[in-house]
């Protein structure tokens, strides 16, 4: 089974030091595949995960991600 997942890191060396900890316990104890092409390490108001991405404030809210909007709008 394939599974994305989201973990926020305060910076970019952790993130890859993280990605590759959690994909091999993933891996090796519970049996789960990591989808690289949707894996990655970035800033989070720059990734989107289900349709949401998070602001770049103090105080970070969600918000719906402007290609989710767009893809609402054509359909109605």
């Amino acid at each position: 089974m394939i599974r994305d997942c989201n973990i926020y890191v305060a910076s970019r060396r952790a993130g890859e030091r993280e990605m590759g900890s959690i994909a091999r316990f993933l891996g090796e104890r519970l049996k789960l595949t990591v989808n690289a092409a949707k894996s990655a390490v970035g800033r989070p108001w720059k990734r989107t995960f289900l349709g949401f991405t998070m602001t770049a404030h103090k105080e970070p809210r969600l918000r719906v991600a402007p290609k989710s909007v767009v893809r609402f709008k054509g359909k109605l």
